[in-house]
């Protein structure tokens, strides 16, 4: 991979939240975002993985699975509204 390849990735923020419903979306892509040495890079993850043990120990789950890169984190991993009306309608 050289620069040309990366020059239109978009860098975002590893945990996001939705303002309109409160929900946290984690991602592990951009987690080490920025690091020089593997050493940085480590600490990064290690930084990261705190803050996902903060959200689990203050009763935050995930909803579902991680997949392709995208967690969404509830309290006690309940399912939205959306996807509660969703599941009324089957």
């Amino acid at each position: 991979m050289n620069e040309d390849d990366v020059e239109d990735i978009e860098v975002g923020e590893p945990i996001h939240q939705c303002p309109d419903c409160g929900s946290l979306t984690i991602r592990g892509k951009w987690a080490i975002e920025g690091a020089k040495t593997l050493t940085d890079a480590a600490q990064k993850l290690r930084d990261y993985a705190h803050e996902l043990e903060h959200m689990r120990a203050s009763g935050l789950e995930l909803a579902s699975p991680v997949e392709a890169d995208y967690g969404i984190v509830r309290p006690g991993g309940m399912p939205s509204e959306v996807d509660l009306d969703e599941t009324e309608g089957e």
